[in-house]
């Protein structure tokens, strides 16, 4: 990849990030979550997409499970605690930006802590 998409790919990620904190913020329950979800779904699905091509593979995984979730949602498939996984999911998948070499094992237990609503 180029530099220029790296830097674009970046601000783009970094911009929807951004915008999945400001969305969470409206929030206060499960509920308000859910009246938005497709919102949210909206910007995961965009940096799963994204993530892989610029080299931020588990925060593409992150975001694949994330996406995978949330649709279930939209598809009224719902259940209590997407408010509260949120809350957590987000500010890793920040950090995944800023240290991209986070173990692996702390990857796949917040990827296990989404599968755990899949289900």
């Amino acid at each position: 990849m180029t530099d220029e998409f790296l830097d674009v790919a970046t601000k783009e990620i970094k911009e929807d990030l951004c915008e999945l904190d400001a969305l969470l913020a409206r929030c206060k329950n499960d509920d308000d979550v859910i009246a938005i979800i497709s919102e949210f779904q909206k910007h995961t699905h965009k940096i799963k997409g994204l993530a892989p091509m610029m080299g931020q593979q588990s925060l593409g995984d992150v975001s694949k499970s994330l996406d995978s979730l949330l649709k279930k949602f939209i598809d009224g498939d719902g259940c209590l605690g997407i408010f509260v996984l949120l809350s957590e999911i987000f500010p890793f998948m920040a950090s995944l930006m800023t240290e991209p070499k986070i173990d692996s094992v702390t990857v796949q237990q917040k990827i296990s802590e989404i599968d755990n609503l899949l289900n």
